[in-house]
């Protein structure tokens, strides 16, 4: 799979492409599936909005006129739409965010972090830990000092691992110019962080103590707009993640910085050459991208019940949304990330003449055109590489 430009070297980048380059023949198939697949989805959203349609009919006594829909119809399909757009915007802002330290880091590197989602849940675990402990806890049974405290030790757990694992774990397989090597070493950590975080938490799943009062507004933090229930935590979480993504592109447009991660990834070697710490910004990159992952993660944590595949999932929908527009731009790749989570709330919630998917597809559906993307991408790029 070719890298954009700007990304490292053409030698690791060659190594990626058997990676891909065998799904040649499925993939020009796969790819019209893909697509029908994403244009189906925003299909539902366009005729929810527009109150849908029948056939042409006589409709009293006059032919070819349109029956109107009955006015409440057309309000619960409104409804309905609205409350796909804030979930979706909520959850796709976290995907977003995660998106965007895929992208970097790529950038930086040409390193995929496949332990990025294990590292956000060692964040997330860490704040429950220090907050309430690994028994039973209630949103409101942690007060805001303690959960502050908590909160910087989680964060700081992360941003140390992100960094040790690209010190320790994989700088040294980049030097030696492996890619199977860094490859094999994230998954492993993603395992064990997996692995430790599931012996120490054993409860199926946890509620993560919430800070804030949203429980106070509305009906239990639930409020009705233009007849659609919605959490109050989604606006937060969805401003939050916009606030994350622009802090990100600040950071990498008006620091100094910022400015030399951007000459690491246009020409690693010459950023050496001109005197820039090379290293130690690649990994301060690591452990930070991660940290802002994980905040906007555990913003969200409180919305629903967190477990330990939770952040596996996170890291994937993160990947799903890099993948797609090919690790270009944090921007690109946060868009991405919200449309990601717009397709899923479509797809959990949303019929279309009576038929719906479910929930059970969310998960399925955008990781299969992930993959399938890949194998496109791998097809459309590889004969530039040969």
């Amino acid at each position: 799979m070719g890298a954009p430009d700007g990304s490292p070297g053409c030698s690791s980048r060659r190594l990626l492409v058997p990676l891909v380059s065998g799904h040649f023949l499925v993939a020009a198939a796969l790819r019209a599936g893909a697509l029908l697949v994403l244009l189906s989805r925003f299909h539902v959203l366009r005729r929810l909005l527009r109150g849908g349609v029948g056939p042409r009919v006589r409709f009293l006594g006059h032919a070819g006129e349109y029956p109107r829909a009955r006015p409440n119809v057309i309000f619960r399909r409104v409804s309905l739409a609205l409350q796909i757009v804030i979930s979706g915007l909520a959850a796709g802002g976290v995907y977003g965010v995660v998106a965007i330290a895929y992208t970097l880091i790529y950038r930086l590197t040409g390193v995929v972090h496949f332990a990025l989602g294990e590292l956000i849940a060692l964040a997330v675990f860490v704040t429950l830990l220090v907050a309430a402990g690994t028994g039973p806890v209630t949103q409101t049974s942690v007060g805001g000092g303690r959960f502050a405290l908590a909160l910087v030790i989680g964060l700081g757990v992360c941003v140390l691992a992100g960094t040790a694992t690209y010190i320790l774990a994989i700088k040294p397989y980049l030097d030696r110019g492996s890619t199977i090597g860094w490859v094999a070493v994230t998954v492993a950590i993603a395992f064990a962080i997996r692995a430790i975080l599931g012996a120490a938490f054993e409860r199926p799943s946890y509620v993560f103590p919430d800070p804030f009062p949203f429980r106070d507004v509305g009906r239990g933090g639930v409020i009705t707009v233009a007849g659609a229930s919605v959490q109050v935590r989604a606006f937060f979480v969805f401003a939050l993640a916009i606030v994350l993504a622009a802090a990100a592109t600040w950071i990498l447009e008006r620091t100094r910085t910022g400015r030399g991660l951007q000459a690491i990834a246009s020409d690693q070697e010459g950023a050496h050459v001109v005197g820039i710490p090379v290293d130690r910004l690649v990994a301060g990159a690591f452990g930070a991208v991660g940290g802002l992952a994980a905040i906007a993660a555990i913003a969200a944590a409180p919305s629903a019940p967190f477990d330990v595949e939770t952040g596996t999932l996170l890291g994937v929908k993160g990947l799903v949304a890099a993948v797609v527009v090919r690790f270009v731009s944090p921007w690109l790749a946060f868009a991405a990330g919200l449309a990601l989570g717009l397709v899923e709330a479509a797809i959990a919630s949303a019929d279309v003449a009576g038929f719906q998917l479910g929930p059970e597809y969310r998960e399925v559906l955008p990781i299969a055109v992930a993959l399938i993307v890949v194998a496109l991408q791998g097809r459309m790029r590889g004969p530039e590489l040969e």
